[in-house]
């Protein structure tokens, strides 16, 4: 479950005065700015045009050892590769040179947030790549570009060691970045680097939310959500789920109720968990349930355990 939506379902399942809420929104807004901000920046790329051969591989989930990195975009290119990071942060954007720290002032409010320094976490991204290309023999050199995607965003000060511009600005600095790069002897066709990239993509793994955010699991409101009130009332009857607020009827309800206990409560789930959880009071009726899904299971009758498979 994307991490948006699974704070969104944390959200539902907590008090609408409990302690954690205002962070939490705080973080699903960020959560979906960040996925606004990815979009963004993929549109503006549709307008890119260059003579040369290139490949862009958007929404990069990579991993080396225990080292795991999630890229936003890669361009290839017959000059290097270019690894792009968005920021969707809006107000004024002030660096500080001396300390090298990154601080918003909000507008109107002059409110001021201290943010972490997306430098440094393009320069991981720019070495990851570069160990990644080495270990797969790929001859490509490396370098990177960060994409501001809020239109309300006004920088007043950038470091001189990192490229950084608006989206409207982004197609022109990959222009210069190329302009500046030399043709290079890439080492096996660029089509073929990015078939490589997609089959040694891995799933990004969050720890549930609740763990995440040190939610109390007693804090969390149990049942099953109903697409059309919004109650957690949904009742097993048969074959389907019908809403005891609203009478909706809804055969797939269960598919998020599982979706939400492995990114909210925990990676391991057994037909008593779920009861727990979903409110079914059969537990047939919980088999029937989970064995309907593609998960891993292990274990016989009562010491069954159902976990989502690695891909």
């Amino acid at each position: 479950m994307p991490k948006a939506l699974a704070i969104e379902c944390l959200l539902k399942r907590i008090s609408s005065n409990h302690k954690e809420r205002e962070y939490l929104e705080n973080q699903l807004h960020r959560a979906a700015a960040g996925i606004r901000g990815e979009g963004k920046m993929v549109k503006k790329f549709r307008e890119f045009s260059y003579e040369g051969n290139y490949l862009p591989v958007w929404d990069l989930n990579m991993l080396l050892g225990e080292w795991a990195v999630q890229i936003d975009g890669l361009l290839l290119t017959d000059r290097c590769a270019i690894v792009m990071d968005s920021k969707n942060v809006s107000g004024e954007i002030h660096y500080d040179l001396v300390n090298e720290e990154y601080y918003r002032k909000d507008l109107p409010s002059g409110e001021i947030l201290t943010m972490d320094n997306p430098v440094f976490q393009l320069n991981k991204h720019i070495h990851f790549i570069r160990k990644w290309f080495k270990l797969h023999n790929i001859n490509l050199p490396v370098t990177g570009l960060i994409v501001y995607t809020a239109n309300s965003c006004v920088f007043h000060t950038k470091p001189s060691d990192a490229l950084i511009c608006k989206t409207y600005q982004m197609n022109q600095y990959l222009y210069r970045i190329l302009r500046d790069s030399p043709l290079t002897a890439v080492s096996r066709p660029l089509e073929d680097i990015g078939k490589l990239i997609a089959a040694n993509q891995v799933p990004f793994k969050l720890s549930p939310l609740s763990k995440f955010y040190k939610i109390d699991l007693r804090d969390l409101k149990t049942g099953v959500y109903c697409n059309k009130c919004s109650s957690l009332g949904m009742r097993r009857i048969k074959k389907s789920w019908i809403c005891a607020a609203c009478g909706n009827k809804d055969a797939g309800a269960d598919r998020l109720a599982v979706q939400e206990y492995f990114s909210l409560i925990d990676g391991e789930l057994t037909n008593r968990k779920f009861r727990e959880f979903s409110g079914i009071d059969n537990s047939d009726s919980a088999r029937r349930v989970l064995t309907k899904y593609d998960l891993e299971i292990t274990g016989e009758r009562k010491t069954r355990v159902y976990r989502i498979k690695n891909r």
